[in-house]
């Protein structure tokens, strides 16, 4: 994919944090990050390390107080998300934004049918009468595969499946085609059947409508499957960037490695699965140094005591360590 055009959103230094009685939690510090029209960027990273906080961040869902959000720049298609007010971004998530939730079950409300709730925002967002809104809402439940969408237009979110769930969400996030959606764990509660299939269509809507797609997992055949750059995220900062092939070939970071060491392979004959030690840092108590350097077997003296800088190995590729691993090299 070529990313000569001007990036759709444009993230500097991103910072979110929640000051509280038992001290400050450091969720995200200070990343960087661009995503270009039809581009899938994966956010990767195990539980706790500031993936969802930094989805959100950006969709301006986190209520502030409690949340501290502070940005250089965060601006999406021409628009200021800093300092926009809150009628400009209700206008802008739905129609030009949008998020597809971990948990389709309670993102989708109990109370209301599915139709009803997709009706909104053809209403909302599309300008459209009552009558074409319930058109296209089966329309769309039919796109992406919703057996008798008819049928399932009246039902509640309890009566359909967890595969027709994701796929409902799906639907409505591409409902008006946006210009970018988060999918935060899309796939998270569904088994591996169902998750292909989720993906699948998923990737056939990106593709088909041009959307730009921000994919938060930490699931690797996920990211395999559908991403275009890999943004490698560890306690509240990117610690690796690189498009998808160079990632998985040669990882340069020791945490990427260990990401992608731990995932069992079909062809290896091994007893034990590997694994990374220990357990990402409480957010309040963070190491000083590298944030990893206590888990990480490549530790010196001088990742105990500085944090690396994010610097960039060749075009496109960026790294946060002190003794990064060239390509065809040991650390």
């Amino acid at each position: 994919m070529s990313n000569s055009q001007a990036p759709l959103l444009n993230i500097r230094n991103l910072k979110v944090v929640f000051p509280s009685e038992m001290g400050i939690v450091r969720a995200v510090e200070g990343i960087d990050l661009a995503v270009h029209p039809g581009e899938c960027a994966a956010i990767v990273g195990e539980s706790g390390c500031g993936k969802s906080v930094t989805s959100l961040a950006i969709m301006r869902l986190l209520n502030s107080p409690p949340a501290l959000i502070q940005a250089d720049e965060m601006t999406f298609d021409g628009h200021d998300l800093m300092h926009m007010e809150e009628n400009a971004l209700c206008e802008l998530r739905g129609r030009d934004m949008c998020m597809i939730f971990q948990d389709a079950l309670t993102a989708l409300n109990p109370v209301m049918t599915v139709g009803r709730q997709m009706d909104e925002i053809f209403l909302r967002h599309g300008k459209m009468s009552k009558k074409e809104a319930k058109a296209a809402s089966i329309q769309a439940l039919s796109l992406v595969g919703v057996p008798s969408p008819e049928r399932r237009y009246h039902d509640y979110p309890h009566q359909l499946s967890g595969g027709m769930r994701q796929r409902v969400l799906i639907a409505m996030a591409f409902a008006v085609k946006p210009k970018l959606i988060i999918a935060d764990e899309p796939t998270t509660a569904l088994d591996v059947t169902i998750q292909a299939q989720v993906l699948d269509l998923l990737k056939k809507l990106q593709k088909e409508h041009g959307t730009a797609l921000i994919l938060i997992t930490h699931d690797l055949s996920v990211v395999a499957h559908m991403a275009d750059t890999v943004h490698v995220m560890y306690s509240g900062k990117i610690v690796e960037e690189a498009p998808l092939r160079k990632l998985f070939k040669a990882p340069c970071h020791p945490y990427t490695q260990g990401l992608l060491a731990s995932v069992p392979k079909l062809d290896a004959c091994t007893t034990r699965f590997v694994q990374i030690p220990d357990q990402v840092p409480n957010p309040m108590h963070k190491p000083a140094g590298c944030y990893f350097h206590p888990r990480c077997s490549y530790c010196t003296k001088e990742c105990q005591e500085s944090m690396p800088r994010l610097i960039e190995l060749e075009a496109g590729r960026k790294i946060r360590c002190h003794h990064p691993q060239k390509e065809g090299q040991s650390i």
